[in-house]
């Protein structure tokens, strides 16, 4: 398995496994998730990855990609003391390819790219992916904030 900086022909390639995401955040989740989003958002994407903004990479294996990791840095809150935050925007790997490494070199890849940046790494995951969580706990995240939403 190799780890690479995504290149403009993977996109198509992003797209498809970035929509696998939303179905599965959709259908398991949160019911809220936008399954169109990964291509509807697609030319702000390609746009974002020409600019060089933010950090896509993704997993090789005999040519094909099995998955990928987008990151970003962002400004944080006005309330806190820290002026940027580094995030992981969207990171998805092929379930044959789970529990094999490849989401925490992603992660570690991620937070090496960050170190230049920012002080601090979020990840966002919904409240009900158990293993989501549990991953991230593994890779050194700690719970920092419970947000909260009601139905109305």
């Amino acid at each position: 398995m190799e780890i690479r900086t995504a290149s403009m022909k993977d996109v198509d390639a992003i797209i498809e496994l970035s929509s696998q995401l939303c179905i599965n955040e959709h259908n398991f989740y949160d019911n809220t998730v936008d399954i169109h989003f990964p291509k509807n958002y697609q030319g702000k994407f390609k746009r974002n990855m020409r600019n060089g903004f933010g950090l896509v990479i993704v997993a090789i294996d005999f040519g094909n990609i099995e998955g990928y990791l987008i990151g970003s840095i962002s400004k944080t809150e006005d309330y806190r003391n820290i002026d940027k935050i580094a995030e992981i925007d969207s990171m998805f790997v092929k379930p044959n390819f789970r529990s094999q490494g490849v989401g925490i070199m992603f992660v570690n890849q991620f937070i090496e790219w960050a170190k230049a940046q920012a002080k601090r790494v979020k990840v966002v995951v919904s409240a009900k992916n158990n293993r989501g969580i549990k991953f991230y706990r593994k890779a050194g995240f700690i719970d920092h904030e419970i947000v909260l939403e009601m139905k109305i």
